[in-house]
């Protein structure tokens, strides 16, 4: 297939790594991937040192047609079949262009956040009328999406964003790293991975190790990650006096070995998460984790079975399941390896690509089924779509 991802976003988060990921699994698998994204940001630096082609496109909205002719333009050129839009400036104008585009591509709006959508007219004719389907990250956000945008259920799926079961696996942690965020041995490391922005509840994090040295003082505690926040977060850490327990790590790219140091991870989103893929990633490392039961993350952590739910917005029930943790290691193993088998029966890269792969093809067979329903020679529409994702360069090239 010839897949346009966009993406309108300069930053770096779960939605544009997820993007990232599909994209060079998608590649790898062979399909022509083409990511149209503002030049400046971390997806195109990104993509473009892996090898994926990136269409430099500077979203803004008061260009709005311009953008949407300099997308037909990139349809035409790449000979686009599948364009799938993830943000919001993005997914109004290369939806349009795909709809204007003579080659019919189908359009397809990827959701990311488990955040209400408005019930506006304008944000009906986003999911309803414009793609042809709707990929979720989370079944919680496919259930919100049809009750409150009427999608048909038919054209929407749950896909959530698969691990890489092979970097992200169980290892050994290792000492050095661990005493670079400030835990000596034998002693307890509780962490997270996050873009430290407001929606990652990370005060709440704080919070609960503040609960959680009161009754264990022996316990420390990492960030990983930068962002808007991180001034917040060094005087939070100051005000509840945490300076000698908790190390703010900064960005790092060694994510594996990070996850593999802490004894456990925890999530403490107050709200409007899909699937976060740092707790995916720990789950796949056999991390017994805590989380926050928002969005999706009851189709992953299965209370006590997975991981252990608390409240969002509950900084004592954080730290109580931490203790929990520590105080009960075979709770800790039994749930590790449960998370590990999860992550790889249901949510690694292969599933991902492969649920993407059999969306697109269906959503191309029913198209193709429409724009040709009068075809005597045998053929099914699904048989049609494949023979367009597969054998129609020459035509194509020929389009105007």
């Amino acid at each position: 297939m010839r897949i346009l991802h966009t993406e309108c976003s300069t930053g770096l988060g779960g939605q544009e790594l997820r993007t990232l990921a599909e994209s060079l699994e998608m590649a790898r698998r062979g399909h022509q991937v083409t990511i149209a994204a503002p030049p400046e940001s971390d997806l195109a630096v990104r993509a473009g040192k892996a090898g994926l082609r990136v269409e430099p496109v500077s979203f803004r909205l008061p260009r709005a047609a311009s953008l949407v002719r300099q997308l037909l333009r990139l349809i035409k050129q790449d000979r686009i079949q599948v364009i799938n839009t993830h943000g919001s400036v993005d997914s109004w104008t290369a939806a349009v262009a795909g709809r204007l585009s003579p080659l019919k591509p189908i359009v397809v709006r990827t959701r990311h956040k488990a955040t209400p959508v408005s019930r506006s007219l304008r944000h009906r004719w986003l999911y309803q009328r414009l793609p042809h389907g709707v990929i979720t990250t989370g079944t919680t956000i496919r259930d919100a999406l049809i009750a409150e945008q009427h999608i048909d259920p038919a054209r929407i799926v749950s896909i959530p964003t698969g691990v890489d079961v092979s970097r992200f696996r169980p290892m050994v942690p290792d000492a050095a790293l661990r005493e670079q965020f400030g835990c000596p041995p034998g002693q307890v490391l509780v962490g997270t991975v996050a873009f430290l922005r407001s929606d990652k509840g990370l005060p709440d994090f704080l919070a609960a190790a503040r609960a959680v040295l009161d009754a264990r003082a022996s316990a420390r505690f990492v960030i990983v990650g930068d962002g808007p926040e991180r001034a917040s977060l060094v005087r939070t850490v100051r005000r509840l006096g945490l300076e000698g327990a908790v190390k703010l790590a900064g960005h790092r790219e060694d994510i594996p070995q990070v996850l593999a140091a802490f004894d456990f991870f925890v999530l403490s989103s107050p709200e409007g998460e899909g699937v976060p893929q740092g707790l995916t990633q720990a789950m796949a490392m056999a991390r017994p984790v805590v989380a926050t039961n928002v969005g999706s993350v009851g189709d992953v952590v299965i209370d006590r079975t997975t991981g252990l739910l608390a409240q969002p917005k509950n900084p004592g029930e954080l730290a109580r399941h931490i203790v929990a943790l520590m105080d009960d290691e075979a709770l800790g193993m039994r749930c590790g390896r449960a998370a590990r088998e999860r992550i790889e029966r249901h949510e690694t890269l292969d599933h991902m690509a492969s649920r993407t792969e059999e969306f697109y093809a269906r959503l191309l067979a029913e198209r193709h089924g429409r724009d040709d329903s009068e075809h005597t020679d045998g053929s099914t529409p699904f048989d049609r779509a494949l023979s367009s994702v597969q054998g129609r360069d020459q035509t194509e090239r020929h389009c105007p």
